[in-house]
């Protein structure tokens, strides 16, 4: 590859991940307002969290399309079109006279980040050369990693010096900055394929998503709740239906022969719970120094900065390390040190200082970044090369999936124990939250039981 090219792919790929960082940064920066939000509005917790749990869920929903989107349009015409959904949406969201309002902002803002953060992923796929995806997904996953944990700090300065909704003013501002300069460098990387688009299957695989989420909702009142399983097995339903349609249908959405390759389950599966304890913790720790530790929000959001700028710009070292060792070592010790990190914060959970909340989530900060783009690096070299789009989109959407089903949860546990009543709501707060952090433990536990059989089924595939 020329010089010159390999600049400008790895400018396209830049400018798609600064899109996706201004999409990611406002997952998490609504998290550290919730308390000012509920009293806005006028809701509670468990309602307030769908602007981050709905805004997840968009995404997940819009990813579900990105193989087919791949092949269907040029990556210039999916990138304006993520601009322009994500300007929209959070100018809706900046001007909005009540909660319903603000929601429908989020969900189409959604939609423009829904479609830069595959786009990213496929670039760098199709476009650089294989033996560096290991660092180019680091380098894009240093742009991108660093939003979701930098969210909290920006919301909440934000919130503190001037107000919530200045948060969507700031990244309207700087996306229209990076659509302005992605439009010069962004070009059409393959021929299009006007493929049929399967929208039975997109509709039902959409509403299994929602009825997933919705059922998790549910377990703040309780495992007893008629609600809560009546949503779970339905959307159990419809992934079955959804399996059963995709072997008959001819049209294009998602294949799922990339399922047939057992290591790849194991390295998606682990995937998940990776961005599942990283969205949710960041969901519990903004709340529990307000909460619990009686801090402003602009406390509640620093305390994650100094974690998240050291791992976040070791994010291209481990890229390069699984370039040269493999990934055996970065997988391992990432998934030990967040496992370790979810012990230590529920050990404590009760009575967490500023300093150990740094240190603790600091130690998270670094499992996650070692681990995390690293694992998709190898679950997608497990794949031929026709299905690397869909076993991107699997895993893209994966995360969303984790991040909103992650942040529901986390949600609901500690709703139960601040229901109970019987004690001040901050010290009912930190015993929620404790529960929360010995439930994030159990999954790291189940992560690296996914490295371990995925490394052994590995050793099948090379013999």
């Amino acid at each position: 590859m020329e010089k010159s090219q390999e600049t400008k792919n790895i400018l396209a790929v830049l400018a798609t991940a600064f899109m996706s960082f201004v999409g990611i940064l406002t997952e998490t920066s609504l998290n550290v307002t919730f308390p000012t939000m509920m009293k806005q509005f006028g809701v509670s917790l468990d309602i307030v969290q769908w602007t981050t749990t709905g805004y997840l869920l968009m995404i997940a929903i819009i990813m579900i399309c990105s193989s087919y989107l791949n092949e269907r349009f040029t990556a210039r015409e999916l990138f304006i079109a993520s601009c322009s959904g994500f300007i929209i949406g959070s100018f809706i969201s900046a001007i909005a006279p009540d909660f319903p309002l603000l929601l429908l902002g989020r969900l189409i803002s959604a939609f423009g980040a829904g479609l830069s953060i595959p786009l990213m992923f496929n670039l760098i796929v199709e476009i650089m050369p294989r033996p560096k995806w290991g660092l180019y997904m680091g380098i894009a996953g240093l742009v991108v990693a660093m939003a979701p944990t930098l969210g909290p700090a920006f919301g909440g300065a934000v919130n503190y010096y001037l107000n919530w909704r200045y948060i969507f003013i700031i990244v309207i501002i700087f996306a229209a900055i990076v659509f302005i300069a992605g439009v010069f460098v962004i070009k059409k990387y393959h021929g299009v394929k006007k493929n049929s688009f399967d929208w039975l299957g997109f509709i039902i695989l959409a509403f299994a998503f929602i009825t997933l989420t919705l059922g998790v909702n549910q377990i703040s009142h309780g495992f007893k709740s008629w609600a809560l399983w009546g949503l779970l097995i339905s959307s159990f339903v419809l992934f079955y239906i959804f399996t059963m349609w995709s072997k008959k249908s001819q049209r294009r959405l998602l294949d799922l022969e990339v399922f047939k390759q057992p290591a790849f389950v194991y390295g998606a599966l682990a995937y998940f719970l990776l961005q599942f304890i990283n969205i949710g913790t960041s969901f519990v720790l903004p709340n529990y120094v307000q909460i619990v530790g009686q801090q402003s929000s602009l406390i509640g959001g620093l305390i994650l900065v100094p974690g998240s700028i050291i791992a976040g710009l070791l994010n291209p070292l481990f890229g390069s390390i699984y370039d040269r060792v493999g990934a055996k070592i970065p997988l391992y010790l990432g998934g030990i040190l967040m496992t370790t990190s979810c012990l230590l914060f529920a050990l404590f959970g009760l009575d967490l200082t500023i300093m150990m909340l740094i240190i603790f989530y600091g130690i998270l900060m670094l499992g996650h970044r070692m681990a995390f783009s690293n694992t998709m690096a190898e679950a997608l070299k497990l794949q031929s090369g026709h299905l690397r789009a869909d076993a991107t989109a699997v895993c893209q959407t994966s995360q969303q999936l984790a991040g909103s089903v992650g942040t529901t949860i986390m949600a609901s546990i500690m709703a139960i124990w601040q229901n109970k009543g019987g004690a001040s709501y901050a010290s009912l707060t930190a015993q929620g939250s404790q529960a929360a952090f010995y439930f994030t433990f159990a999954l790291g536990i189940i992560i690296l039981f996914c490295y371990f059989k995925m490394f052994d089924l590995e050793k099948v595939i090379v013999q």
